[in-house]
């Protein structure tokens, strides 16, 4: 899978469960920038969120955000089968 076709997937994940989309990255279609406080806010509603930590394997090991799985950046178009279609996911 192209990362442009992996970002258009992020983008409709979004768009199922509504997410507000507070920006779109200048050229890169289909992804959007949220806040942290719409994170926060969406981990405590009852939509259906992924977190994805695309840090390398010893960052994630040393600090993440509750809830979160790791699947670096490195390995991202090799595994991205392994990230649910449906509800909101969130890189970082």
């Amino acid at each position: 899978m192209t990362r442009r076709r992996f970002c258009s997937l992020v983008l409709a994940a979004s768009l199922l469960v509504g997410a507000p989309l507070a920006a779109h990255a200048d050229g890169e279609e289909g992804v959007a920038f949220i806040a942290a406080d719409d994170v926060r806010r969406f981990q405590t509603s009852p939509r259906r969120m992924l977190i994805v930590d695309v840090r390398s394997a010893a960052e994630y090991q040393e600090a993440r955000i509750a809830g979160a799985v790791n699947v670096p950046l490195t390995e991202l178009e090799r595994r991205y089968t392994e990230i649910p279609r449906d509800g909101l996911v969130v890189l970082y």
